[in-house]
């Protein structure tokens, strides 16, 4: 499970988020909806450690404020931005072992995951550079999930994509969810894309303005 608490973001001198706070229940999916500049990406960034924050981050009831990205990630915590941020001039096999050889993950993670995305399986030896917007998706998607263990945070990971390929995405996380237990949190501005999801948080402005389906639109303040 990850918890966020009273997490509080400024930037340039301006308070980006006010207090966000909810829960990612294990084995379960979160989406985290709101227009566009909601807060959304810098909610993720937070959890991720990419941006300074007030307040408090926890995995499985372990603290995660003060680590930065690299060992966030190696505590299990995926992410897949909303620009990709792949390495162009490397291959599509190559962009997926990076983080297993990096983070000392078994060979059996990139396996899992091709099981799931068997697509990419006929991509290996393409560069990134030559993908098209949609399979670069697909490729972000699988480094987030041989990354993420224990949670799968994804920022926009719908948007662009075709109809068909937002069904196919979505049958993926699910099965990735149902089969490894992970948590998975989406972040999307048309909640049309995440309405399978087993509950909703809401923000805007800055702040979480309700939720839906079990989501709690407030957690605890953090302990002290």
């Amino acid at each position: 499970m990850m918890r966020a608490a009273d997490i509080r973001v400024s930037i340039r001198g301006s308070e980006i988020l006010r207090g966000v706070s909810f829960e990612i229940p294990r084995g379960g999916s979160v989406a985290l909806v709101g227009p566009n500049g909601a807060g959304k990406t810098t909610t993720i960034k937070a959890l991720m450690g990419l941006v300074e924050y007030r307040g408090r981050v926890e995995l499985d009831g372990v603290s995660l404020d003060g680590l930065k990205p690299h060992e966030r990630a190696k505590a299990g915590v995926g992410y897949s931005p909303e620009d990709r941020r792949l390495f162009p001039r490397l291959t599509v096999r190559e962009n997926l072992t990076l983080p297993v050889t990096s983070l000392g993950l078994s060979a059996e993670r990139l396996e899992l995951v091709l099981s799931l995305m068997p697509v990419l399986r006929g991509l290996m030896d393409r560069n990134a550079a030559s993908l098209s917007g949609g399979q670069q998706k697909l490729v972000a998607l699988a480094r987030a999930l041989i990354v993420g263990t224990k949670v799968v945070l994804l920022d926009e990971i719908f948007e662009g994509l075709s109809p068909k390929m937002r069904d196919d995405v979505a049958l993926i996380i699910r099965e990735y969810v149902r089969t490894t237990g992970a948590s998975t949190l989406l972040a999307e501005s048309n909640e049309s894309y995440v309405k399978w999801a087993d509950a909703t948080v809401y923000i805007d402005r800055g702040r979480v303005v309700g939720g839906s389906g079990g989501a709690p639109s407030r957690a605890p303040a953090p302990s002290r």
